[in-house]
């Protein structure tokens, strides 16, 4: 099959599912974010296997369950926030482990197992406290986290369009050749702009709101694309996965939102919204 037409029904499909579940409501898409969760995470740890590091999977996988659901029951005021405390016994638990561990080097296991969580599931966590907002009364709604995937969304196209057209000026050579300083100020300024009236579409947030969030996935979204290529060069891989035909791994879809999602819950709890 013609990978164009390939990366557009594997593209279409990932925007129903993604895209439905947050219209189905919190339960749909909690479970879709947890196996969103673990399956980025199974990723990660494949690129850092790829350059000798072994990480403690199986143990992570449960860490990452666990933190992930109780940032949901937290985030939508079904438990109290002390049952977070239940994640602080995974250090603990894994630093056991490395005791009677076999492998060569436990230490270095346990840092790459511990950089998945924080590098994967944190963000994922905190996703959940922006589809119970404060701004709603910490009641469901995908409004917050729709219009920041959509604005990720127009700007990954916005800098592909606009680096394809004008590129001439390298971004990172060394890591993303591809990238240029004409597709980052191309793609925040496609960004920005319909920003404006994401107010009108979405609600819940002001104007103002919406654009500093627009910067955000501007910024934070090329961080985030580019620490990916930087971990997945380092391993010597394209992609992180194979399991969107035409895109590569669920690690290549979510790259962006991992560093927009904690920047855009800071402000939003700093702004009590």
């Amino acid at each position: 099959m013609n990978n164009l037409v390939q990366r557009t029904i594997s593209g279409i499909v990932y925007l129903i599912i993604i895209i439905g579940s947050l219209f189905l409501g919190k339960y749909f898409f909690g479970a879709l974010f947890l196996l969103i969760t673990v399956l980025t995470l199974a990723e990660f740890y494949k690129l850092t296997e790829n350059t000798g590091n072994k990480p403690v999977r199986i143990p992570g996988f449960v860490a990452a369950a666990v933190i992930f659901v109780l940032s949901f029951l937290v985030a939508g005021h079904e438990t109290g926030f002390g049952m977070l405390s239940i994640a602080g016994i995974f250090p603990v638990l894994f630093f056991i482990m490395a005791l009677y561990s076999r492998k060569a080097d436990p230490v270095k296991s346990l840092s790459v197992t511990f950089l998945g969580l924080i590098y994967v599931v944190l963000p994922f966590a905190l996703m959940n406290y922006l589809v119970f907002p404060a701004s709603n009364n910490y009641l469901y709604t995908h409004r917050i986290i729709l219009g920041i995937l959509i604005l990720i969304w127009i700007n990954d196209t916005g800098a592909y369009l606009s680096g394809t057209l004008l590129g001439r000026h390298k971004l990172f050579p060394g890591i993303s050749p591809k990238k240029s300083w004409e597709g980052l100020i191309g793609g925040t300024l496609l960004t920005i702009l319909p920003a404006f009236w994401m107010e009108g579409l979405m609600g819940i947030l002001s104007r103002a709101d919406w654009i500093i969030l627009a910067v955000f996935v501007s910024v934070f979204g090329i961080l985030g694309d580019l620490t990916e290529s930087l971990i997945k060069r380092n391993a010597g891989m394209k992609d992180s996965g194979a399991i969107m035909p035409g895109h590569g791994g669920i690690l290549d879809r979510f790259d962006s939102i991992l560093f927009v999602v904690p920047v855009s819950f800071l402000y939003l709890i700093i702004n009590d919204l």
